[in-house]
């Protein structure tokens, strides 16, 4: 498995949507998620392996500079990865109002 990992600089929304945005316009499609409070987010991706590099420069056009592994190869094959989204200007604790209950 592919791991990429990039701070983003921007809102948290913003950061997922651009990430989400650069898959899909190297030719890769989000398989799956999670959203850690506002302090990371991790998006599982499914990408040609032909196509890695225009991921890493659709990411960093979005604002999210990151780099390809030494030891990942361009094959033709479909790669599994997962890219991790850290915020800087994250909390940790994002606050949820809980309706009382008796």
């Amino acid at each position: 498995m592919l791991r990429l990992e990039a701070v983003a600089r921007d809102a948290f929304h913003a950061s997922v949507n651009a990430a989400s945005e650069a898959i899909t316009r190297a030719g890769g499609w989000v398989s799956g998620h999670s959203l850690l409070s506002d302090a990371m987010a991790v998006l599982q991706f499914e990408i040609p392996g032909d196509r890695l590099h225009e991921l890493v420069e659709e990411l960093g056009a979005g604002g999210l500079k990151t780099e390809l592994p030494a030891g990942a190869s361009s094959r033709g094959a479909d790669i599994s990865g997962r890219l991790t989204l850290y915020f800087r200007q994250g909390s940790g604790d994002l606050r949820r109002d809980v309706p009382p209950f008796q």
